[in-house]
């Protein structure tokens, strides 16, 4: 993008700018580091790391039962086997009759798109585990290039090597937002705030879509300077990162440590409506009408707090002009109960691990207890006074034994066995993540034996898990429509267009493919489509389907229609061949061709709004197709924005029609004087066969005559329009007579014109 959608302000404005940033940062801390103590809680409790013991209780049972851990785990596994399975993809669903010819190749590219190009796996992985464990999670989503330098000529240039839709998960501690009600998407804060940090590299060059840049030295030297100085965290928040802290601990490694030669600074990019000047040479308060313009703009200010420095202003209106949600961000949700973060795993499952953690270090405690036993012995007796610890193997030397005491204990365990799985219970009731699911047989002692009965506990299982399914397709859906306005809005329009992957068995002849892949028109950006996302199936339930498609084949087999249609054959066995993992029958059995059909009139006027040029069929109706489109035709013709290109084609078109309809009734009318001439010859004693009468009066029937068994499906029957007058029939008195001759072979003989 060009460097001009960099806004220049004045110092005065800077300053203004300046301020209202940090009093709205100031505004949203409170809430925000609540939140973010929180997700450092239930980061903690996925990790299973646990505080160190306290004087004295060194040798207490001081483990976690890691109920967080395990649940979260398997849910994370559930949701990604279908979001990123073998046979995922997107499809997609024009919205408008002149984008519906192109929804195969749209699905596959954004296929490619996401999947191959984007490398969406690792970062969606990322995402859905916060959206799991937190209840909601966001994601940054620029247009972004990925460049680095290479050599070219003997001199370093830089290279793009991707550039798109971008799409980088934050964490709970990167993103702030004000304490409003009602809110539910980060479109619609009246501010957000994302902490981010950068390399003093990028701060320099900058590209127009994230920075200025600068060239001046002393502004340069004024970035190193604070980057090595400066804490390794933000400095409004040092010790006040409770996400980022927790993480960093359990990753082991010190990062405040690491002082000199550091080349990272935080930024705070702050999304909000500001009032711009009307024009830069006349000055004004926040809210002077007089200077400013009447509404607010949506901007985007990128801002180093420790330096008060402002290192970008840009418009989200010229950034992302086509867009209806320019801020560059992306969230989802565990569950849709009305609240704007509701609650995940963490929220659910953190009191119940730890009343689990507190009833298993109880079973230890007794366990131990059974084990060594507690001994008391009379002071004096040459022991020594106090406790004293046994240790196997040992003698203990004492001169009246009979004063020791060897107390054993025998303690119920049953209660803490039953109250360990009624937790486990209760948790699998909340997340529906059972011990089947996790590939364990249910030790529950109420839990059923029988086939049926552990069914029906999946088949409820799959309920829940279809509910939680249903909104992470939904969220995901939305993800990937933005990714396709990205593409809209500022792919680059380059020639023969945007090369994606796609193989000629997944392209199943609906567009072009050349050497493994395809190419995106500019003009194939401009269609609006609702996109669907097609989890991938279970193992067990392709079994399923491999059976099911048999069991319709062996049906199939048995139907005249598919018996003698090679094309629904062939289809047939490529299906059940894919199902069982062979991909390249295709390669093995050519496809035949397509049999000619007829189509509906309103499917070629809309290949006709394509540009595409469209021949009749001798089986249309003509009657019906040309009504049809003569009323299309001129509801565009009306039409302000008519398409002219689409009525020079349907003019061609409807003359065609009438030229094979006059043609029809010629020749109908045609085979019916001959049907009269040889009727008299049709007895068998004039040696003419009685099949040959069968097959003409057969061949007058045509195709696409209203009324007649050869007409089209759907056109009208009998009670339609009258059927068109027979040309010259011949009257029943124009009728040679038999001849005179008994057993005569004779054959009247008619000579057509032309």
């Amino acid at each position: 993008m060009p460097k001009t959608f960099q806004l220049q302000i004045s110092g005065a404005e800077k300053n203004r700018l300046v301020q209202r940033i940090e009093q709205d940062f100031l505004l949203c801390k409170a809430s925000h580091l609540r939140w973010s103590q929180r997700c450092a809680g239930w980061l903690q409790k996925w990790e299973g790391r646990v505080d160190p013991a306290r004087a004295g209780d060194e040798d207490k049972p001081n483990h976690v039962v890691p109920l967080t851990q395990w649940q979260c785990f398997n849910k994370l596994a559930r949701d990604i086997q279908a979001l990123l399975g073998d046979d995922a993809e997107i499809t997609a669903k024009a919205t408008g009759p002149s984008d519906a010819q192109k929804v195969a190749k749209i699905g596959r590219y954004m296929t490619s798109r996401v999947f191959d190009q984007m490398q969406l796996i690792n970062p969606l992985c990322v995402f859905e585990f916060r959206r799991i464990l937190n209840g909601w999670s966001a994601a940054y989503r620029p247009w972004w290039k990925d460049e680095f330098t290479t050599i070219k000529g003997g001199k370093p240039v830089r290279v793009c090597d991707y550039e798109g839709p971008g799409f980088f998960p934050l964490e709970p501690d990167d993103l702030m937002v004000p304490a409003e009600r009602g809110v539910m998407s980060l479109q619609d804060f009246s501010f957000v705030i994302r902490r981010v940090p950068v390399s003093v590299d990028d701060l320099i060059r900058g590209d127009g879509t994230l920075y200025q840049g600068t060239s001046d030295p002393a502004m340069v030297d004024k970035l190193i300077q604070w980057a090595q100085q400066g804490p390794s965290n933000d400095y409004t928040l040092v010790g006040q990162d409770p996400v980022r802290e927790e993480r960093e601990r359990s990753e082991g490694v010190d990062y405040d440590s690491f002082m000199y030669g550091r080349r990272i600074l935080w930024v705070w990019e702050w999304y909000g409506k500001w009032r711009p000047l009307k024009s830069q040479k006349k000055d004004g308060e926040e809210n002077n009408l007089e200077t400013r313009q009447l509404f607010e703009s949506d901007w985007v200010v990128k801002f180093i707090p420790g330096l008060k420095e402002i290192v970008g202003v840009q418009d989200l209106l010229q950034l992302y002009p086509k867009m209806k949600r320019r801020r560059p961000f992306v969230e989802s949700t565990l569950i849709k109960d009305g609240t704007y973060r509701p609650k995940g795993f963490g929220a659910l499952l953190e009191d119940l691990e730890d009343d689990l953690t507190a009833n298993s270090q109880l079973f230890q405690a007794a366990g131990e207890l059974s084990v060594w036993p507690l001994i008391f012995f009379k002071p004096g007796g040459a022991m020594k006074p106090g406790a004293i610890r046994l240790e196997p193997g040992m003698a203990y030397p004492t001169e009246d034994p009979a004063s020791v005491n060897v107390v054993k204990l025998t303690p119920n365990l049953e209660f803490l066995m039953s109250r360990q799985q009624d937790i486990v219970g209760i948790a699998e009731r909340v997340t529906s993540i059972t011990d089947q699911s996790l590939g364990r047989s249910i030790d529950r002692p109420n839990a059923p034996r029988t086939a049926s009965g552990q069914l029906a506990l999946i088949e409820e299982g799959n309920v829940r898990a279809y509910l939680d399914s249903t909104i992470l397709r939904e969220d995901t859906e939305q993800i990937i429509s933005d990714f396709w306005d990205l593409d809209c809005d500022l792919v680059p329009k380059t020639d023969p267009g945007l090369f994606f992957r796609v193989t000629e068995e997944q392209a199943n002849g609906l567009f072009d493919v050349k050497q493994g892949g395809a190419y995106m028109q500019p003009k194939e950006f401009g269609g609006r489509y609702d996109f669907k996302l097609k989890f991938a199936t279970s193992v067990w339930a392709r079994q399923a389907k491999k059976q099911e498609l048999l069991g319709f084949v062996q049906l199939a087999m048995q139907n005249p229609l598919i018996v003698q249609n090679p094309l629904a054959l062939w289809e047939l066995t490529n299906r059940v061949a894919r199902e069982f993992g062979i991909s390249d029958f295709s390669s093995m059995v050519p496809r035949p061709p397509a049999l000619d059909r007829p189509q509906l009139p309103e499917d070629e006027w809309t290949q006709m709004l394509e540009g595409e040029v469209v021949h009749v069929n001798p089986q249309d109706n003509d009657q019906q197709h040309i009504a049809e489109h003569t009323q299309d035709l001129e509801q565009e013709r009306r039409d302000k924005d008519r398409n002219e290109q689409a009525i020079g084609l349907m003019v061609p078109h409807i003359m065609e029609h009438q030229r094979q309809m006059k043609t029809k009734q010629m020749m109908s009318a045609l085979t019916t004087q001959l049907i009269q001439q040889t009727a008299i010859a049709g007895h068998p004693a004039n040696g003419i066969d009685p099949g040959i009468l069968q097959r003409l009066e057969q061949m007058s029937q045509m195709p696409g005559q209203p009324g007649q068994p050869g007409q089209q499906p759907g056109a009208p029957g009998p009670g339609g329009p009258p059927q068109m007058p027979q040309a010259n029939p011949v009257p029943p008195g124009d009728i040679p007579p038999p001849p005179a001759a008994a057993g005569a072979q004779h054959v009247p003989q008619t000579i057509l014109p032309g």
